[in-house]
């Protein structure tokens, strides 16, 4: 991109001039370029005709050369030309065997022959036929040779004078020698000075032109190679119309056609042996060339100097490498011994860590114990203080390591108040079980006393809320009871399928979610409701065998109906039994949530040990077989459905 240095500004020029634009960039506009010059005219054609580059040539630009190469009359006549003289063989030719003559040597111009111009053919025939008329010779005995040498002068002008038949002249002349070189050059012998002159030879006959030259040894490689590259697709105008045999007189057409047919057929062969001669040619001339060996010498010299330039720099990158990895091998032992040096000092901020948490664990123990593990003085007994103090051991380990110290700052701030501390122990245990509810079976010492507490505190609220609430009937309680069976713990949004399915079979005003729970949880821990009426209706209320059958069946998942005893009955004769030991209410609630806690993902060999220490009076073989019970009545269920 050409770069424009600007003049510097005028010294009249103030620095607070404004700049005064006078004139803007025009609109832009539309304009239509047309293509033009020879080469497009020349595609016009060519698509227009449906012909190809050469037959173009041929019919539209070499008669325009041709043409052009035709000099004025008037000023050729006043140039000086030399013929050759006339021997006594030429004088002796018979003009009915023109085609076999040398038209350029009965002309006199043997030695420019198809370097003569037009003009030079035209002077040559005037000379030659001011010297041979029949007029201008004396009526002698050599008077009918005379008129035939006058007539073969006419044949051959007749022939030179025609583009075309000159052409066809050119393309056979005898005079010309179309021998290539031997293939091998003899110590005396030059290439350039052998194959130089066929190469201008052969150029005659190129459609284009200028044809460049073989040149020298000094020749640069660009132009040799170009050289080369126009003779492999040398492109020639040669014709053998001139050798076509024919006949004045013909018997008929047929044999016309057949003559004619044997004429093209062999201009065709000798058009493949002349491009065969000059493919030859070429590839005989690159094989002698001594230019192409230097510069396929130079070449491998060249590739030979950019190999060691290779090979140094990559001996110079192999060595940067090799430094690259001593700094970098350096660096990571630096790094290698600093991550060392940070993992003890880690490991020591552990152990400080840790021997600080045993340290409030031990100060949590003995703070607690020295208060006679607030329980109180009168009713404390060893195995309680046992109990206790393995009680606060599972808290400790289920409490955040974090949170420790803050437990045992808090029961100091406490201390000396037993009930105070118990309050924080039980509410540390409280947490500790909404964690992991698996672990609320390890609390009975510490928790009873609270939950009793909590019972009797709660117990008045319980009746004052239930006395705000629409009034059970006794055939609503019942019902109650039955669903709460229908559909055990675990069921997808249990509550609200229990009150639909009471407003369903019962037709009881629907209930909410919260209010089916509180009166499950009155009737399973026996508080009445009102007067108690109802609740002992339903205690004293004889049970029916269907309602035993439902209260005693398994509790499973509930995704569909449930299938009755006759259809329990019927089922495939290899299902797994029902256990002999009916599990309660309890022991299934205890049973879901101790999966809940333990689910299948938990990775502990001890999952079934645990599921089993939360189920009150089940082994962890009672465990394991109800849960496969279980599992066996919900496939037959959904198999059933």
């Amino acid at each position: 991109m050409p770069i424009f240095t600007l003049p510097s500004a005028p010294a009249s020029l103030a620095g607070g001039s404004v700049a005064v634009v006078h004139a803007s960039i025009s609109n832009t506009a539309t304009a239509r370029i047309q293509a033009v010059g020879e080469h497009f005219a020349s595609f016009l054609r060519r698509k227009q005709d449906n012909s190809t580059e050469s037959e173009d040539y041929e019919k539209h630009v070499l008669p325009r050369v041709l043409a052009q190469t035709k000099l004025d009359e008037k000023s050729s006549t006043t140039e000086a030309l030399t013929l050759d003289t006339v021997t006594e063989d030429l004088l002796q030719l018979n003009p009915a065997e023109w085609k076999s003559q040398d038209h350029y040597r009965i002309l006199g111009l043997s030695e420019l022959r198809f370097r003569a111009t037009p003009a030079q053919i035209k002077r040559a025939h005037q000379l030659r036929a001011l010297q041979f008329h029949p007029d201008k010779l004396a009526k002698a005995s050599n008077e009918e040779r005379s008129d035939s040498f006058f007539k073969c002068i006419q044949k051959a002008y007749d022939v030179l004078r025609d583009p075309t038949k000159r052409r066809q002249y050119d393309s056979v002349d005898r005079a010309i020698s179309d021998d290539i070189p031997k293939a091998r050059l003899s110590h005396d012998q030059d290439f350039f000075a052998v194959y130089g002159p066929v190469f201008a030879r052969e150029g005659r006959f190129s459609k284009r032109q200028p044809v460049p030259l073989l040149g020298d040894l000094s020749t640069p490689r660009e132009e040799m190679e170009a050289f080369y590259r126009f003779w492999a697709s040398f492109d020639s105008w040669r014709l053998f119309d001139y050798l076509d045999k024919v006949k004045e007189h013909f018997e008929n057409r047929e044999e016309k056609r057949w003559q004619e047919k044997k004429n093209k057929a062999e201009r065709t062969r000798l058009k493949k042996e002349d491009n065969k001669r000059v493919f030859d040619l070429v590839q005989q001339a690159m094989s002698l060339d001594p230019r192409v060996e230097m510069y396929k010498e130079q070449e491998r010299r060249d590739k030979e100097r950019k190999r060691l330039e290779r090979e140094s720099l990559a001996k110079q990158a192999d060595f940067e490498l090799a430094a690259a990895e001593d700094r970098r091998a350096r660096q990571q032992k630096l790094e290698a011994e600093e991550k060392s040096r940070l993992a003890a000092e880690e490991k020591r901020q552990r152990e400080q860590k840790k021997q600080k948490e045993r340290a409030a664990k031990r100060a949590v123990r003995a703070l607690i114990a020295e208060h006679g593990y607030l329980a109180d003085p009168d009713t404390l007994t060893p195995a309680m203080s046992t109990s206790r103090a393995a009680e606060v051991d599972i808290l400790l380990e289920n409490m955040a390591k974090t949170a420790i110290s803050e437990f045992h700052q808090a029961l100091l701030a406490k201390s000396p108040d037993r009930k105070l501390m118990l309050e924080i122990v039980t509410a540390a245990i409280h947490s500790a079980i909404d964690r992991m509810p698996a672990v609320a079976m390890g609390f009975k010492s510490f928790v009873r006393g609270a939950e009793a507490a909590k019972q009797t505190q709660s117990s008045h609220s319980v009746k004052q809320q239930a006395k705000a609430q629409r009034e059970w009937s006794a055939k609503e309680l019942e019902m109650l009871t039955k669903a709460t069976n229908k559909f055990p713990g675990g069921t997808v949004n249990r509550w609200d399928t229990i009150g639909k399915w009471l407003a369903h079979h019962g037709g009881f005003k629907l209930r909410s979610g919260d209010e089916l729970l509180a009166k499950t949880s009155e009737l399973r821990k026996g508080v009445h409701s009102g007067s108690g009426s109802l609740v002992k209706e339903l205690q004293t209320k004889t049970v029916s065998t269907a309602d035993n059958a439902m209260l005693n069946q398994a509790s499973v998942r509930y995704d569909g109906p449930v299938l009755t005893t006759s259809q329990q009955t019927h089922q495939e004769p290899h299902k797994e039994a029902v256990p002999e030991r009916s599990w309660s209410a309890s022991e299934q609630g205890q049973l879901e949530r101790a999966l809940q806690a333990y689910p299948p993902s938990y990775k502990g060999a001890d999952r079934w040990d645990k599921i089993a220490e939360a189920v009150v009076g089940r082994t962890r073989k009672e465990c394991k077989s109800r849960v496969r019970f279980l599992s066996e009545q919900v496939r037959n269920k959904n198999a059933a459905t």
